[in-house]
C-alpha cells in the first residue's frame, strides 16, 4: 500500500456515501494503493451501515472499527494505530468532506520529487454552505513549493483533513493527539510536527473539499457554545504551542507568534464575541480576558498589526496589551469608503438628504465634517446624533455618535461628491450622478417588467 487515509465518524450518513466515494474513486488506483480506515466515534445516525456496506465490497482495503463516543483525537490516534505497516503516506480525511479525484496522485508525486520534505497539504475549497477558497490558500498559487516557516511566518496552517504524512516521520517522532484537548487538537498536531521539521510542501493542482454544513451543526460549529472552547483552550492549547516553540527553537517563532493571532482574531468576531458573553459568567470572563491578554504580551505587536482584520480588532489587541496605538494610515483607505445615503426627499426646488458615515476604519469626531461639494461651491451637512457602537467584551471599539448627517442641496445639482473634513485631512468618499443612478432604476425595472 501507499496511502493510509484515517476517516473518524460521528453521525454523518447524509454526507458519508460521498465522503467515501472519494477515495474509493481515486485516480491513483484504490485497492493497489490505499488502506482506509474507518473509525466509527460512536454514531448514532445510519454511518455504521454504511461503513459496514463500504468494508463488505472492500475487504481488502478497508479497515473498520466502531468505538464509543470518545471525540476525534481518540478516534485519529485509534486510526494511526490500525496504519498498515507497507504505507508510506498517512492522509486525514474528516467525513463531510472529501477528496478531488487525483488527489493521492499530486501528493504522491510531490514526496516523491521532495525527499526531504515530510508534510504535504492540499488547498482548500468549501462545498455546502458556503463556496469559493480558503483565505489561506494564496500559498498554493506560485504552484507546488516548500514553505519553510523560518522564512515564511505568515503562512499558518491549521487543518488535519487535507494534511499528508511520510510514515517515517510520525514513525520519528511518535506524536499523537491529545486526547485531553476537545477543540483545535488537529492544529496542535500539525503545529507540532511542522516546528519539528520547520517546513512543509504545499500541493497546488489538487482540492481538499471542505463542508460547511447548511445545519450548522458541525463539531466546529457546535465548539462555541461551550466552555472549554474559551478558558481551557487558551491556557492550554495555546501555551501548549508557544512552550514548544520554546523548547524546539528557544523562543516563540514570528510563525507561531502570527499562528496564534490569526486564530485569535475570531473570538472578536461579532458572532462568536456575542457568544462569550451568553457563555461566560463575569468571572469567567474576567479571566478569559485576562488570560487572551497574557499570550498577548508574549507576541510582537508587528505581528497583529500585519492582520488583515478590522482595524478596531487591531487597536483593541494593542491597547489590550497597554501599548500606544501606532498610526494605522487609514485615511487613504477612506476612499474607498462610502457614505451611505438613507433618505432623499424633494421639498420643492430643494432636495434633502439623510445619512452616515459607518465603517470599520474609522469614527467620526465630534469637530469633523460631511460635506457635498460641486463645482467650486461647499454645502456643510448638520450633524445627527446616532445610538450606535461595537463593542467587544465590554470595551467600546467604535463610537458612531458623530457618523450622522443631514443638509439640504437646490435639486438641479445631478452630479457631486460627498466628502470628509478632519483636523488634518480632507477626503471624498463619493462621486454621486443622479442621473446614471435614474438610468439605472430605470433599466432595472424594464427588466422587471412582465409582459
Amino acid at each position: 500500500m501507499l496511502f493510509s487515509i484515517i476517516v473518524p465518524i460521528y453521525n454523518t450518513e447524509k454526507y458519508l456515501y460521498e465522503t467515501l466515494d472519494s477515495v474509493v474513486s481515486q485516480s491513483i488506483g484504490f485497492e493497489h494503493n490505499v488502506q482506509l480506515i474507518l473509525v466509527d466515534d460512536g454514531s448514532t445516525d445510519g454511518s455504521n451501515e454504511i461503513c459496514s456496506i463500504y468494508k463488505r465490497k472492500y475487504p481488502e482495503n478497508i479497515t473498520y472499527i466502531k468505538i464509543n463516543n470518545s471525540g476525534p483525537s481518540v478516534a485519529r490516534n485509534i486510526g494511526l494505530g490500525l496504519v498498515n505497516e507497507s504505507s508510506k503516506y498517512i492522509g486525514f480525511l474528516d467525513s463531510d468532506d472529501k477528496f478531488s479525484k487525483d488527489a493521492l496522485v499530486h501528493i504522491e508525486k510531490f514526496f516523491h520529487q521532495e525527499p526531504n520534505v515530510r508534510i504535504a497539504v492540499l488547498p482548500i475549497h468549501y462545498i455546502g454552505s458556503k463556496k469559493g477558497e480558503h483565505k489561506l490558500n494564496d500559498r498554493f498559487h506560485n504552484g507546488n513549493r516548500i514553505i519553510n516557516i523560518l522564512d515564511e511566518y505568515n503562512y499558518p496552517h491549521y487543518y488535519i483533513g487535507g494534511s499528508f504524512f511520510k510514515r517515517t516521520l510520525l514513525d520519528t517522532h511518535n506524536f499523537k493527539f491529545d486526547e485531553n484537548v476537545k477543540f483545535w487538537e488537529d492544529a496542535l498536531f500539525m503545529n507540532k510536527l511542522i516546528l519539528k521539521e520547520t517546513c512543509y510542501g504545499v500541493v497546488s493542482k489538487s482540492k481538499y473539499y471542505y463542508r460547511k454544513r447548511v445545519e450548522n451543526n458541525s463539531l466546529v460549529d457546535n465548539s462555541w457554545f461551550l466552555k472549554e472552547k474559551y478558558n481551557h483552550m487558551l491556557k492550554n492549547s495555546y501555551n501548549d504551542l508557544i512552550k514548544l516553540s520554546k523548547e524546539y527553537h528557544n523562543e516563540i517563532l514570528p510563525y507561531i507568534q502570527y499562528l496564534l493571532i490569526y486564530h485569535m482574531k475570531l473570538y472578536m468576531y461579532p458572532k462568536n464575541r456575542e457568544i462569550i458573553l451568553s457563555i461566560l459568567n463575569e468571572q469567567e470572563l474576567r479571566e478569559f480576558i485576562n488570560l487572551f491578554v497574557d499570550i498577548l504580551k508574549q507576541i510582537d505587536s508587528k505581528y497583529i498589526v500585519e492582520q488583515n482584520m478590522n482595524s478596531y480588532y487591531i487597536e483593541l489587541m494593542l491597547e489590550l496589551k497597554g501599548e500606544i496605538k501606532p498610526e494605522l494610515h487609514f485615511m487613504d483607505k477612506l476612499i474607498d469608503k462610502r457614505v451611505r445615503i438613507t433618505n432623499i426627499k424633494f421639498r420643492g426646488t430643494f432636495l434633502d438628504i439623510s445619512g452616515h458615515f459607518i465603517n470599520e476604519l474609522y469614527a467620526m469626531k465630534k469637530e469633523d465634517k460631511i460635506y457635498i461639494k460641486y463645482l467650486n461651491k461647499r454645502i456643510y451637512g448638520e450633524r445627527i446624533f446616532l445610538d450606535h457602537k461595537i463593542n467587544i467584551w465590554g470595551y467600546t471599539v467604535r463610537d458612531y455618535k458623530y457618523a450622522g448627517f443631514k443638509m439640504r442641496l437646490p435639486s438641479w445639482i445631478v452630479k457631486f461628491s460627498i466628502c470628509l473634513e478632519g483636523e488634518n485631512f480632507n477626503v471624498v468618499l463619493n462621486e454621486i450622478n443622479f442621473i446614471k443612478i435614474l438610468i439605472k432604476k430605470s433599466i432595472k425595472k424594464i427588466r422587471n417588467y412582465k409582459y
